[in-house]
């Protein structure tokens, strides 16, 4: 983060940092003047307590930052942070399917997508998130929201799905459905290991995603081969048997990709799965004026200042 502003009002500010010590230190004298000609000593011993002198210097304090935070409010003061602006819409189109939970990724290869998805969510702002999971047919998980806490709460709830299969054609659908009202751009990011075996075909899932205008980042997780594996441990006791899981299709991701002017990643490591989500946003500055922040706190501090001038050392009879 970094702070930029004007120092074309350093000279007034200097000049009014030079008239409050002025004023305020011939106040005080003339004060003193006062209270030695006029003033009950045995009183004022008793509210000019020694130990309590320092608290004088409170209001001038409060003066001098009012009048610091009033200066650099006109001064063109911006703070600048990096961060991802996306002016899209995403869903996430998740594979829940049986073969996700090959522990060929540390810890299995939903649980590496599930932790990625939410790197990736916590680095958004202003953008709407939605969720679709898949295996033999696909599921609503929520709707595109601006809550991304939430979408955080419903990614880590995420497990298998059934029926057996992989219906990454209904996916697509499901997800562009959600995205149908958004007036923003429109960005499903598919993660699957298998290929297309349940459900809507791929050529008329891809229709419709072109009459919506919606891009696919399609992330390939996986064995590229067919694989057989043993029955994962989350399965162990639940009559489930060791399969053949169909291979990863990169080559039909690569096509949806391609036809939607998006683009594919296949994941090897959870750096690769980093850069893959990055590439849907854009990584810039941006700009964030304060101007009515500081306004308002050196209105609340000239307040407080105010406040303590008039309650405090008031004569007692």
């Amino acid at each position: 983060m970094e702070v930029i502003f004007s120092y074309k009002y350093l000279d007034l500010f200097v000049v009014l940092i030079g008239l409050i010590l002025i004023i305020y230190f011939v106040s005080k004298r003339f004060t003193r003047e006062r209270t030695l000609r006029f003033g009950n000593f045995e009183v004022l011993e008793k509210i000019y307590h020694p130990g309590l002198m320092h608290v004088e210097f409170i209001p001038l304090i409060l003066r001098i930052l009012a009048i610091s935070l009033i200066v650099m409010a006109i001064s063109d003061i911006e703070v600048i942070q990096e961060g991802y602006v996306a002016n899209t819409d995403f869903v996430l189109a998740i594979d829940t399917s049986s073969s996700m939970l090959t522990p060929d990724y540390e810890p299995s290869r939903l649980a590496l997508a599930k932790k990625s998805s939410i790197e990736w969510i916590r680095k958004l702002k202003n953008t709407r998130v939605g969720v679709v999971t898949f295996a033999g047919r696909s599921y609503t998980q929520i709707k595109p929201t601006t809550d991304l806490d939430m979408v955080e709460k419903v990614i880590n709830r995420i497990s298998l799905d059934r029926p057996a299969g992989t219906a990454i054609g209904e996916s697509l659908i499901t997800a562009s459905s959600l995205l149908h009202s958004s007036d923003r751009n429109k960005t499903i990011i598919l993660i699957t290991d298998g290929r297309n075996n349940m459900g809507v075909n791929i050529t008329n899932a891809l229709k419709s995603l072109k009459s919506e205008g919606i891009r696919i980042i399609a992330i390939g997780i996986g064995s590229k081969g067919g694989k057989g594996i043993s029955v994962p441990s989350e399965l162990v006791g639940t009559n489930a048997t060791a399969a053949k899981f169909p291979g990863l299709d990169e080559e039909t991701l690569r096509y949806l990709a391609n036809e939607t002017n998006g683009h594919y990643v296949y994941i090897q490591d959870s750096d690769s799965f980093k850069k893959a989500f990055e590439s849907g946003v854009e990584f810039q500055n941006t700009t964030k004026k304060v101007q009515v922040y500081l306004l308002i706190a050196a209105s609340v501090i000239l307040i407080i200042e105010w406040a303590f001038e008039i309650t405090k050392y008031r004569p007692i009879p």
